[in-house]
């Protein structure tokens, strides 16, 4: 009994934590009910005399007591605040069984989440594919002013034939926009299936056409994408970090060049790779949010295909450079077969460095946990191996190494043995360096 009241008196007090909008609102209706009934009083004085007087005769007509108008009113008093409270109470009730749904959630401890989440960190993470949307699915839990910014360079699958009709590649987007979602699971699925057959929809996902009928629309991209973060209820923003129509090309070591973002993901000897047109413009939205974030993230992601495409416009590159915010490179659990074929964590910031100059980068999360021996031999047998841990070589290059275990092997039924970051892991480290910077 005495653990139930403990525990209803910790709740009570919860409604009066600062930030969740309930106690303004309350002394904003208590403070209506006081001058409705001021006024109430004020406009029908006399009917109110009149009407206390013929209450006092009843009362004492029927308790044969001559009852003292100043415990009438008392009394009248305190049934008005008693009716008020209950009122309340059965009003946030409502509202909470309302809000619920039926799911298995609570009004007064979303509201503090959600609180929570609104003063977190403000963070910018930059790359693609499923190595930044793994990522996203752990900030989301620390903060909501997340901005997600992904390569548009994107022309294989869906997004490629999605290219060939007119629009940006939404593919990169929409696993963020999944990422972030704070939708039920089953919409979630929803959003993210591909279909393998009926005709001309075969290789394009849900996802995909819902961004390409809002583009149609309203014939604007960035609409398109903020319409969808709507149906999902993302939390923070997804932005493409262009609106020009880019293209990915590269330089092999042999002087070959090769254009096409599918094309270079299987490319070895890698020197450099560049976007058509050369300075294509960044978007504005993208520029703000790294002048306003708390801390910066790039990748985790493709090197050359992901994460330096977005770097790659000048606007971008120079807004990282000027901030005085952290820096953190997430490196790549595993390299890439061809595309960073024996890569250290050394090699992948050289490479950034080369492309854009020092000052990208303060931070590099480099993984360090065991990954089981059969699982590292399925990988080298496809031309892949772990990435190698040079921390001499990172203080080399002038960037503080952070090591730890913030990889997982996935065993889902879509995906087995595959080796990733681990979406809580990875943002536990990021947001305590964030508290310790």
């Amino acid at each position: 009994m005495e653990k139930r009241y403990s525990a209803r008196r910790d709740r009570a007090l919860k409604w009066l934590t600062v930030g969740i909008g309930i106690k303004r609102w309350a002394v904003f209706t208590i403070l209506g009910i006081v001058l409705s009934t001021i006024g109430a009083s004020l406009a029908a004085a006399y009917i109110a005399v009149d009407l206390s007087l013929v209450a006092m005769e009843w009362i004492s007509a029927t308790t044969h007591t001559l009852l003292d108008s100043v415990a009438l009113g008392i009394a009248l008093l305190l049934a008005g605040v008693l009716c008020v409270a209950i009122g309340l109470r059965g009003t946030l009730k409502a509202v909470e069984r309302a809000y619920s749904g039926g799911a298995q959630s609570d009004f007064l401890e979303t509201a503090l989440r959600r609180r929570k989440l609104e003063h977190g960190e403000k963070l910018i993470a930059l790359g693609g594919g499923t190595g930044l949307s793994t990522m996203l699915r752990g900030l989301k839990e620390y903060s909501s002013n997340i901005t997600a910014v992904v390569t548009m360079a994107d022309d294989g699958g869906s997004s490629g034939m999605l290219r060939q009709e007119g629009m940006l590649p939404p593919g990169d987007l929409r696993n963020c926009l999944a990422a972030l979602a704070e939708t039920e699971s089953l919409m979630e699925e929803l959003f993210q299936h591909r279909f393998s057959g009926l005709g001309a929809l075969k290789g394009h996902s849900l996802g995909n056409l819902i961004v390409a009928a809002l583009f149609e629309k309203s014939g604007d991209f960035e609409s398109a994408v903020r319409d969808t973060a709507k149906v999902l209820a993302v939390r923070g923003r997804v932005l493409p970090s262009t609106l020009d129509d880019v293209r990915l090309g590269a330089v092999l070591k042999n002087g070959e060049e090769i254009v096409g973002q599918t094309k270079i993901n299987h490319c070895e000897n890698i020197e450099r790779v560049f976007l058509i047109p050369d300075q294509p413009r960044a978007l504005p939205g993208v520029v703000a949010a790294i002048e306003e974030a708390d801390m910066i993230i790039i990748g985790p992601g493709s090197l050359y295909t992901s994460i330096l495409p977005n770097l790659l416009l000048p606007e971008i590159a120079d807004a990282i450079k000027k901030s005085r915010a952290p820096k953190i490179y997430v490196c790549n659990v595993m390299t890439q077969p061809g595309e960073t074929t024996g890569y250290t964590a050394g090699d992948h910031v050289r490479a950034m460095i080369r492309h854009i100059g020092p000052g990208v980068i303060t931070h590099v999360l480099v993984n360090t946990g065991k990954v089981p021996n059969e699982v590292l031999q399925r990988y080298e047998n496809k031309g892949a191996t772990r990435v190698t841990f040079d921390e001499d070589e990172l203080e080399m290059l002038g960037v503080r190494a952070i090591k730890g275990n913030f990889a997982e092997i996935s065993d889902s039924p879509v995906v087995k043995h595959v080796v990733r970051h681990h979406p809580q892991k990875l943002a536990q480290m990021i947001i305590r360096v964030a508290a310790k910077l």
